[in-house]
């Protein structure tokens, strides 16, 4: 029977059937088993251990103080009440609570953590071992090779999970959680794992130049995700998207309905009934939270089975066309609008985090669509003739072909997407009633990104070896040297305003002493942004009508 459950898989998806075959074995079933079952046996010896024990002697000599026991009527006396036996009565329901959390918490973590590191590192051992370009050769298709490696790599995983289940869902029931939200927890966990499992896909594939630091980078991101969206309480503010990229988002729903019974659990929940997504009350109904849930981790699966989609078969491609980019910011800013756009918003925790979510999105977005060298250089020599017939356009105006072309600079394409990010914005900005100095800080932070996106392409292009290690420490240089330079030789803000509006990324220029800076100083900043972003792409355009050149005349030149 498992020889033609095996044959059946193999049938169906190689890759899946390659994995199962290398990970399932007797040794490591026992391995994973024995983690999952020694795990829960711990979690239930320490809770044990802490109910109140009652003295050696058996009468009262002092009040026992327990959370877990039953406290008298009177509000001001918490001391543990005894049954008709003597023995103390506990509070089960609050106990079993307890349990549930700490086992859905360490689930989570194993599954997305482990999980992540599981999958970037075979990834980079198949990489360094050169099975990755023989799998790219095999016939199978970038889905099932995709589907292969996300459900065979972490099978151990799944185990370990499955033999949790019992455990969690009993604890669930008995703290009298409903089951139709337990399920629904469930299947955030699955949504949450076919986000986090496709980003590790996607980052493990595009991040070869890291030199195996990469399994170790990726699950250090995912913990510090995690740690965050438990700590963090509802804002009413776009940081709230931060607590819906996990399963813990749907865990505060699920507590939400104890949590005035158990005051101590507030820290996990917050303000959760005051949360808004456009205006529309979300916190309250956890059919509601798991739709946005599911929307957004829906969202950035699609996108990144996009990317691996386009970038596996071809290791030279960019990981998104211009085409798809446009998209992707469109999908992404209505997200974050609609966490910004909230009845109990704070405006100072909109205004940091806006311009914060917009630099990682457009960074990532700089490394995806920024061409390689060979695909610059062959655009450059070969434009003509590489334009397909159907766009006779893009020869006559050469902007189509920057617009649209997957081989060309990255830069147009991103101004393009910031134009359509702040349109998208734009109707936050006029509910937020931004003064004319908020509206130039905004054009200060789409400089400052077409100036790394140019810095960006610069490197790629060069000569030089590792050029995305030599791009990717440039762009960090050109974000964080600035403020930590000016902070060493005590330039406040106050003192050298233009420095700071010019080369220092949000933050300042959201405060309320960018409110008094006079005109002259903003235009200042603008101007000399420009000149910079200008001098990097004559210097772009220099180098590619140098590629463009044929090789005759170049060595006439010479």
């Amino acid at each position: 029977m498992t020889l033609n459950l095996l044959d059946k898989i193999g049938n169906w998806n190689p890759q899946l059937f390659r994995e199962i075959k290398g990970r399932l074995n007797m040794s490591n079933m026992a391995i994973a088993s024995a983690f999952s079952l020694s795990a829960q046996l711990l979690l239930f010896m320490y809770y044990s251990a802490q109910m109140p024990v009652p003295p050696a002697n058996g009468e009262d000599t002092y009040p026992v103080y327990n959370e877990f026991c039953l406290k008298t009527v009177n509000p001001y006396d918490t001391k543990c009440v005894r049954d008709a036996l003597g023995n103390f009565a506990i509070n089960w329901q609050q106990w079993w609570l307890e349990i549930f959390i700490w086992l859905s918490i360490l689930s989570v973590l194993a599954l997305l953590v482990a999980g992540t590191y599981m999958l970037v590192g075979d990834l980079d051992r198949e990489e360094r071992r050169g099975t990755l370009n023989f799998i790219r050769l095999s016939p199978q298709s970038a889905k099932t090779i995709f589907l292969g490696k996300v459900l065979g790599v972490p099978i151990l995983l799944y185990l370990a999970a499955i033999l949790a289940i019992p455990l969690h869902l009993y604890s669930g029931l008995a703290a009298q959680i409903p089951l139709n939200e337990i399920l629904c927890f469930y299947t955030a966990i699955a949504a949450s794992c076919a986000l986090f499992y496709s980003a590790a896909m996607l980052f493990g594939l595009t991040t070869s130049w890291f030199g195996g630091l990469q399994p170790a980078l990726a699950s250090i991101i995912v913990f510090a995700l995690l740690w965050i969206s438990a700590m963090l309480q509802s804002t009413h503010t776009a940081w709230d998207l931060l607590t819906f990229l996990s399963p813990i988002a749907i865990l505060k729903y699920l507590l939400f309905g104890v949590v005035t019974k158990y005051g101590d659990l507030h820290w996990l929940v917050g303000d959760l009934e005051k949360l808004q997504w456009f205006y529309s009350e979300v916190g309250t109904n956890i059919a509601s939270g798991i739709a946005l849930f599911i929307l957004v981790c829906g969202a950035g699966t699609y996108w990144m089975w996009q990317g691996w989609q386009r970038r596996f078969p071809n290791p030279s491609a960019t990981v998104f066309s211009k085409r798809q980019s446009y998209l992707l910011v469109i999908c992404c800013q209505v997200i974050i609008l609609g966490f910004a756009l909230q009845s109990y918003s704070t405006d100072y925790l909109n205004i940091s985090a806006l311009p914060i979510f917009n630099l990682l999105m457009f960074l990532a977005l700089i490394a995806a669509l920024t061409s390689q060298r060979q695909s610059l250089y062959d655009w450059a020599r070969y434009r003509q003739q590489i334009v397909p017939s159907s766009h006779k356009l893009w020869r006559r105006y050469p902007l189509l072909d920057l617009i649209w072309s997957d081989k060309s600079p990255a830069v147009v394409a991103i101004a393009i997407n910031l134009l359509i990010s702040v349109i998208i914005l734009a109707p936050w900005m006029l509910l937020e009633k931004f003064e004319t100095n908020g509206f130039w800080g905004v054009i200060l932070c789409m400089n400052l990104i077409l100036i790394y996106a140019a810095i960006a392409q610069l490197f790629l292009f060069t000569k030089t070896r590792n050029q995305e290690i030599w791009a990717t420490r440039t762009v960090g240089g050109a974000i964080l040297l600035p403020p930590a330079i000016l902070s060493m030789l005590l330039l406040t803000p106050e003192k050298a305003p233009i420095f700071w509006l010019s080369s220092t990324f949000a933050g300042f220029w959201f405060s309320p002493s960018f409110a008094a800076l006079s005109g002259n100083t903003i235009l200042i900043s603008i101007l000399s942004q420009w000149t910079v972003l200008l001098l990097l792409n004559l210097k772009l355009r220099s180098q590619l009508k140098l590629a463009g050149e044929s090789a005759s005349k170049a060595l006439l030149k010479a």
